[in-house]
């Protein structure tokens, strides 16, 4: 064999080694993300040592809602519209569920949700629910809050408030929950906790945001709670002017939950998706080390029901995702609603009808 061949089959040999190491530390690295994200096989609630006694009762949850209404002495609505409501929500799930006929096939859904669990992997109720709804044919990602208060009919439980349902059953019971009264096909959820969100925020360098005056002192107060909670002394991060700032974690977790001002929860959800809108637009900057970095942050935090091939997919496809433009949604939409108190809880009744084709029209909308 001459000289030349020789030096063609070792070049050749060293480069399909460089593809094949290349390859591999790949495979490496993307198992190494996949490994550190906690997996819910639906198993949890049986196998996990302890957990079980962190699954509320109906009466602990009514008890628990009710102590974070402050207005929870007044009297209930009037039997007959508390009978009205709940008499549209039996008729609705009496009907079967429009998206069996495959409305939502070419929409990925994941639902969100926000724990409020003061406790690093504890369970608690679902404060933050934001259905994510990714729309391939129109490029945009929809963001849809749905309203903590919302009065609805939880699977194998008594109508209550929706975010009652994560504290009674986990991801699982949430997601049948959205799903059996806003007819939307969402089978997957990513959830994370109060420390969770801040340490995402964190690793990001933390987030543009414009602070009103009248929000800076409840902003406060969530962020003093978490420095009890982290053994801070209780003025450490305090917000002490209004306008556009830079707001670390601890920060924009109290901004997120801001509640007693405007109007309520209904201004809450908007600074939920505004946060949310934050980070995404922050993500699009980052390079790749940077990426790694907020990936081997991020996925520890997050507990979901996806496999590693699905959250391989979504990986492989983020790149593409950021390009796509947020829209922003709310339900119940106005006019569909209103103001209730049901076993001393305030609550939303809503028109559950107008809300499900609300979600039709925000997110299966037609490529132009």
């Amino acid at each position: 064999m001459s000289k030349r061949k020789k030096l063609i089959i070792i070049i050749v040999c060293v480069v399909l080694a460089l593809f094949l190491v290349m390859g591999l530390a790949g495979a490496l690295l993307i198992n190494s993300y996949l490994s550190k994200v906690q997996y819910d096989t639906g198993k949890e609630l049986v196998d996990i040592e302890g957990l079980q006694e962190s699954i509320l009762t109906d009466e602990e949850i009514l008890g628990e809602l009710l102590a974070d209404d402050p207005a929870s002495g007044e009297a209930d609505s009037s039997q007959e519209e508390i009978d009205a409501l709940e008499s549209q929500m039996a008729e609705l799930l009496k009907g079967e569920l429009e998206h069996e006929a495959d409305i939502w096939k070419d929409i990925v859904n994941v639902l969100v949700v926000g724990c409020d669990s003061r406790k690093k992997g504890g369970v608690g109720r679902s404060d933050v629910m934001i259905l994510c709804s990714v729309n391939e044919a129109t490029e945009k990602i929809h963001m849809t809050s749905i309203m903590r208060d919302c009065y609805v009919s939880i699977p194998g439980k008594n109508n209550n408030r929706i975010n009652a349902a994560y504290a009674f059953g986990g991801g699982s019971l949430l997601l049948d929950t959205v799903e059996t009264n806003f007819d939307v096909d969402v089978e997957k959820y990513v959830a994370i906790d109060f420390y969770s969100f801040v340490d995402i925020v964190d690793s990001i360098g933390g987030i543009e945001i414009n602070v009103k005056e009248e929000e800076i002192s409840l902003l406060n107060e969530s962020v003093h709670e978490m420095n009890v909670l982290n053994g801070r002394p209780k003025e450490t991060y305090y917000v002490t002017e209004s306008g556009p700032q830079n707001l670390n974690g601890t920060q924009a977790l109290g901004y997120a939950r801001i509640r007693h001002i405007g109007n309520g929860d209904f201004d809450r959800t908007s600074r939920q998706r505004t946060v949310i809108a934050k980070i995404f637009e922050k993500a699009k900057t980052l390079n790749l080390l940077e990426l790694d970095d907020l990936l081997n942050t991020v996925l520890p935090m997050v507990k979901t029901n996806m496999t590693q091939g699905e959250i391989l997919s979504l990986m492989v496809k983020s790149v593409e995702y950021l390009q796509y433009d947020l829209e922003s949604h709310r339900l119940p939409v106005d006019g569909s609603y209103q103001h209730m108190r049901v076993k001393g809880m305030a609550v939303l009744g809503i028109d559950f009808e107008e809300n499900r084709n609300a979600l039709k029209d925000f997110v299966l909308e037609e490529e132009e």
